[in-house]
């Protein structure tokens, strides 16, 4: 190079003296030279400027020497430039010097700089803060033909780099159409240079877009896409969460299989995976799908566990990671009302989200919504507006609308809860004009706010303003989501609402029968494909909405209607809907599935009966709770699929008003209870009135729950008492009766208080009992009328089975030696194995004369009879009943319920809070497991709960009489009655006799003995009813309080 510098200077120094320059010929040889030595010396400043007062010099280039002086003194000048990080003007002067003719060898020198410096020129305009991807795009665009291999291999991937942070942007500000559109040239342009990851990275942001723009089948479509992709690559990460984007995605739309298969491929990659990140996502996506289904317990276990990883510090997003973990434990404790564990959590959530955030950032405080909204949770007034007012700290820094939005529609939900009205209507309608600055009305948040202006408006009484909002909101969300959706069901539901309101009755009743109607098409569309644990996470938030319609049907004086029809139909649906939708499974596996369906069902409600018990020491059984709660979820999957082979499952759906007066005869009336809850005088109690003639049913007011109340009854036993009977009738059946004809034949489903009153015991003025006067017959649902009328199966082999006089304190050797006696499948002995010490049950004397009694009755008239005494009545014993269950069992022995408060005070119960864990039925040797003693290897501890009741096969059982205290009692759910009585009805028993209360042994006793002497009698022909009422005829004879009698209850 120095060798063609001299070359140069001598060839210039020639031509210098023809032509006149500003500077002399020595002057720019000298210039020149210093120029170098300045370079060499690292001045590149001077340098620069030696350089182009050489360059100014023979820029006219009018010979060839002069024209390689000034390439050279350019070229060298544009050396400079990138030295002091000038990369602009180099940019430039290399692109000058390209429009003028250059050697070979000078191009190669000139090109190099020319796209060097233009690269880091162009990628500046990259960066966020100065957002002008499309100048930086172009540059580098210019600059492709020109770079060489190496450089080329830089800027190549920087052009769709720049796609996707202009669509990052995009997206931020919500514009998911200019993003989609950005991300999509991303996406290309990855895919033109191979490069795969890249490339999986947009085709998820592609998906998230289209999802964001409510094209859900492009949104499934891009995430196939990358979910190919990345299998082809070996791509697992990618892999787990595509799978959980398309697992959700799919779950959305109603696409229930298709999500049932994602999460099988989830948990097979995530069971092989060694890398913490990945662990880290799949524990917290797994505790979102448990909370989804309502399984809080076992969400709050992944919960913990991605939390352990993310504060080891061990992922690649540390402090994010840690936030979000913070995030779910805060908002599944809120969600369970656990709120100081919620706010602790959403306290943590604070201080890490505002370690990587600046304090002057706009954002600092927005961690305060989630504290507010706690605090609104919790009622706590002062705190709420507390954290509201640090959350408002520098709102004049916001700039993002969405941001202003969810500030001001957090504030206005919280003066909302707090009945600040006016204040809340204000802010309401702030963030919307927010919006509308940057967003149309077709935007969700704004959709949102028209339902959210529409509540206050109700509140205020501004009824026509209120229902124009909710007008709006349902015809938007009709466009946004379709109207097979269920956001669109819920705003019809929530205009028909406010129509009653403002006066217009037959719009609201239009919109009201339009919801349910879809409501139950989509919930037969998606039912099919769900587990049975899915089926209760998607059941929960929906009962209430076929509940909400009896209410508006009194306030709208509708009696007897078209529309109370519906609201019947609707009633129907939502009564037992659980226990049915499970029966409805069994039975088509018993009717059409294989032995291995039958086992497999069987077996999963033991598994889950397990996981209840080991959720009791959550600390000692964390990971067999996680390990075996992901094999049910594959289990049911795998189950509810072979099901759909079989039969949809959805025939117990079709039980109607029109099915249930088909079901009834002449001289036959339904009474359907119903109760909901009134903010301004709490729960109230209705009646459906169903008979043959009528075209509609009859819809009567009952009354308040406060008025029993007030009679000061606290005992269920009280009801019958003298004192308070004609209270009770007055309130009860006073407004019924005059639409049933003395010596009808009714059928009755009690609702929440009425669970505990036997109508056909009340006792009326003249000493006659109501019952006398009427055939009633007590159901756990409408839905059991029809069945019973389709002439249900009942096993006709005269075969019982009879437990009483049963030893509670038996020695391990003896228990150990009763158990040998039954080979017991493992999948229906899966038990936990905590114990703790209580009190004792005590032996029942009379049981055993019971028991003896009815065996010589039953034998009389040639039944075939096992009755199980002393320590032969073991749990192996009764379980050993699965699939081959008596056409009659009778069980004389203790049983239990406890409320989940009253359990905390019983140690072998405490931890338990489902009523179907804390009901049950004590067997012989039940005393030692009570006590928390230790029990023989492979001997189960004579404590029945009615969950594991309700995983039996009792199907060819026609009766189960409960000679028990408290086996009527339960926990009253608007789904029915949790305890011993939906345990034997979900293991298809047909009917159940019952006590409402604790009972003397020896009046039980006399009781039972009477009943099967009626039952078994020629005049009766084994009529259960009739025997039933006859006996308890003759006990109330002997024994004139009722509470040696009422309490017998029979349940068809």
């Amino acid at each position: 190079m120095k060798k063609i510098i001299i070359i140069l200077l001598v060839i210039f120094d020639c031509t210098t003296r023809i032509y006149a320059q500003t500077l002399s010929e020595t002057e720019v040889v000298a210039m020149m030279n210093e120029a170098f030595k300045l370079n060499k010396a690292k001045k590149k400043a001077e340098a620069l400027d030696a350089f182009l007062i050489v360059g100014k010099n023979t820029e006219p280039q009018r010979t060839e020497a002069e024209r390689q002086t000034y390439v050279c003194s350019q070229t060298m000048a544009c050396r400079c430039y990138e030295s002091l990080k000038r990369y602009e003007e180099a940019y430039l002067l290399a692109k000058k010097l390209m429009s003028g003719r250059l050697s070979d060898t000078e191009k190669k020198d000139v090109y190099h700089l020319y796209a060097m410096n233009g690269y880091l020129y162009g990628v500046k305009f990259m960066h966020k803060d100065v957002g002008q991807f499309a100048k930086g795009r172009a540059i580098l665009e210019e600059l492709v033909p020109y770079a060489d291999g190496k450089l080329k291999d830089y800027i190549l991937p920087k052009i769709p780099l720049s796609w996707f942070f202009e669509g990052a942007e995009y997206e931020l500000a919500q514009n998911f159409r200019d993003a989609l559109r950005c991300y999509e040239f991303a996406r290309k342009g990855y895919q033109e240079l191979g490069k795969t990851k890249d490339e999986l990275y947009m085709l998820q942001h592609m998906a998230y877009a289209k999802k964001s723009l409510y094209d859900f089948d492009g949104s499934v479509n891009a995430y196939k896409q990358a979910l190919s992709l990345a299998r082809m690559n070996g791509a697992v990460d990618v892999q787990k969460k595509v799978l959980w984007k398309l697992r959700e995605l799919e779950h959305s739309i109603g696409n229930v299989k298709q999500a049932q298969a994602y999460a099988v491929s989830i948990d097979s990659l995530s069971e092989v995976t060694s890398d913490l990140q990945a662990k880290y996502d799949y524990y917290n996506q797994k505790g979102n799908e448990a909370r989804q289904n309502g399984q809080y317990g076992i969400a709050e276990q992944w919960y913990l566990r991605g939390k352990e990883i993310a504060e080891k510090g061990v992922t690649k997003t540390i402090s994010a990671d840690k936030h979000q973990s913070y995030l779910n434990l805060q908002n599944l404790y809120a969600a369970t009302g656990r709120y100081d564990e919620a706010l602790l959590y959403a306290r943590k959530a604070i201080v890490e989200y505002q370690t990587y955030i600046p304090k002057d950032d706009a954002a600092y405080n927005m961690p305060y919504i989630v504290l507010a909204d706690i605090y609104r949770l919790k009622g706590d007034k002062e705190n709420c507006y507390s954290s509201l007012a640090m959350l408002f700290n520098g709102l004049e820094d916001i700039k993002n609308p969405k941001a202003f939005y969810a500030f001001y529609a957090t504030r206005g939900r919280c003066r909302f809860a707090f009945k600040d009205y006016q204040a809340a209507l204000a802010d309401y309608k702030k963030a919307d004009e927010l919006l509308a600055v940057k967003y149309p009305q077709t935007d969700a948040d704004r959709i949102m706010l028209l339902a959210l202006i529409g509540g206050v408006e109700r509140q205020l009484g501004n009824y026509a303003e209120a229902e124009r909002c909710y007008r709006d909101y349902a015809e938007y969300v009709k466009r946004l989501y379709g109207e097979n959706d269920m956001n669109y069901v819920k705003a019809q539901i929530y205009l028909a609402n406010v129509e009653g309101f403002a006066g217009h009755i037959d719009n609201g009743c239009k919109n009201y029968v339009l919801a349910e109607q879809m409501l139950k098409a989509l919930m037969k569309k998606r039912i099919p494909y769900m587990s049975i644990t899915e089926r209760e996470g998607f059941w929960d938030p929906l009962s209430s909405l076929f509940t909400m319609m009896t209410p508006y049907a009194l306030e709208a004086k509708q009696y007897q209607t078209a529309f109370i029809k519906v609201c019947y139909d609707a009633l129907v649906m939502s009564k037992a809907f659980l226990l049915d939708s499970e029966r409805s499974m069994f039975d088509v596996i018993k009717r059409t599935g294989t032995e291995k369906d039958m086992q497999d069902y069987t077996k999963l409600s033991c598994m889950k009966n397990r996981i209840k018990v080991w959720e009791k020491d959550y600390q000692t059984y964390a990971d067999s709770i996680l390990s075996l709660s992901k094999q049910v979820s594959r289990l049911e999957n795998q189950l509810a699929s072979r099901c759909l082979g079989y039969s949809d499952g959805t025939d117990f759906m079709d039980a109607d008003y029109a099915s249930v007066k088909q079901a009834l005869k002449q001289n036959e009336v339904l009474i359907d209870f119903t109760d909901f809850v009134s903010k301004s005088q709490g729960r109230k109690y209705a009646a459906y009135i169903i008979n043959k003639d009528q075209d509609c049913p009859l819809l009567k007011p009952l009354f308040v729950e406060k008025q029993i109340d007030s009679l000061g009854v606290i005992r269920p036993d009280m009801y019958y008492n003298e004192d308070y009977v004609q209270d009770v009738l007055s309130l009860l059946w006073e407004p019924l009766k005059g639409n049933v004809s003395e010596g009808a034949t009714i059928y009755y489903v009690p609702s929440q208080l009425l669970f505990q009153v036997s109508l056909e015991s009340l006792p009326l003025a003249d000493g006659s009992l109501l019952g006398s006067h009427y055939n009633f017959i007590r159901l756990s649902s409408a839905r059991e009328l029809v069945k019973m009328k389709a002439k249900r199966k009942v096993n006709t082999v005269h075969t019982a089975v009879l437990y009483g006089g049963l030893q509670y304190d038996l020695e391990a050797s003896a228990m150990a030696a009763e158990a040998k006696k039954y080979e017991l499948p493992d999948w229906l002995v899966l038990r936990g194995d905590i114990a703790r010490g209580d009190s004792v049950f005590r032996d029942l004397q009379g049981s055993r004369d019971e028991i003896a009694k009815i065996e010589s009755i039953l034998k009389r008239c040639k039944w075939q009879v096992t009755p199980y005494t002393g320590k032969n009545g073991t749990e192996e014993s009764f379980l050993a009943m699965h699939g081959k269950s008596p056409r009659v069992l009778h069980l004389a022995t203790h049983g239990f319920y406890y409320t989940s408060d009253k359990a905390e005070r019983v140690n072998y119960l405490k931890g338990y809070t489902d009523a179907m864990s804390l009901s049950g039925l004590v067997l012989s040797g039940g005393n030692a497991a009570w006590q928390g003693k230790k029990l023989p290897e492979g001997v189960l501890g004579g404590i029945i709960t009615a969950n594991d009741i309700a995983r039996m096969d009792l199907s060819d059982t026609d009766m189960v009489v409960l000679s028990a205290c408290k086996s009527g009692q339960g926990k009253a759910t608007s789904e029915g009655l949790y305890g011993l009585q939906r345990a034997f009805k979900k293991a298809g028993v047909n009917t159940i006799i019952m006590s409402l209360w604790s009972v003397d042994d020896k009046v039980t006793s006399e009781f039972m003995v009477a009943f099967y002497e009626r039952l078994t009698d020629k005049a009766n022909v084994w009529n259960k009813r009739k025997a039933f009422e006859e006996a308890k005829e003759i006990i109330r004879k002997k024994y004139s309080d009722p509470y040696y009698w009422a309490a017998f209850v029979m349940l068809d």
